[in-house]
């Protein structure tokens, strides 16, 4: 059996920590955009948001993508403790997930014509929904696993 290495688990540790602080970041960030635009959704009103506003929402979305992509390719490069190597496979494909369905979001704002492809966008919110709650349960694994180790 391989042998715990404390400084590969540190390491570890940090990188999700790093990911986790990044994405709640990006989250805060893009939470006001998101929130208009739900708002002028659900009030049918998607045509009243100034195009400017439009646009930065779209733009918005996409930086969240980047960022999204960005902590996921982390995820997926970390070196797991092998103890935990279940769990990190699973915790990084339910990232990639995600990172994917908040891609969906950003398509479905079409800058062109001012439009919100509502299929695209509820499916998006569900998925991330589905992926989120697994995220947080990996994550929850991992961090009591990280605490009964020390």
């Amino acid at each position: 059996m391989a042998k715990f290495n404390p400084k590969q688990a540190q390491i570890y540790i940090q990188t999700l920590q790093s990911v986790l602080t990044n994405t709640e970041d990006t989250a805060t960030r893009v939470t006001p955009f998101f929130t208009k635009l739900d708002d002028a959704k659900a009030a049918d009103k998607i045509s009243e948001i100034p195009t400017a506003e439009f646009a930065e929402i779209k733009a918005e979305f996409e930086d969240a993508v980047a960022s999204y992509q960005s902590n996921a390719q982390q995820l997926a490069k970390a070196s797991a403790p092998v103890r935990l190597l279940g769990v990190h496979k699973t915790l990084s494909a339910a990232y990639t997930k995600y990172a994917e369905a908040t891609q969906l979001m950003s398509e479905a704002v079409i800058v062109a014509g001012q439009a919100v492809d509502n299929d695209k966008y509820a499916k998006s919110e569900a998925d991330q929904a589905v992926y989120l709650e697994k995220i947080h349960a990996a994550v929850g694994k991992i961090m009591n696993s990280a605490s009964m180790s020390r």
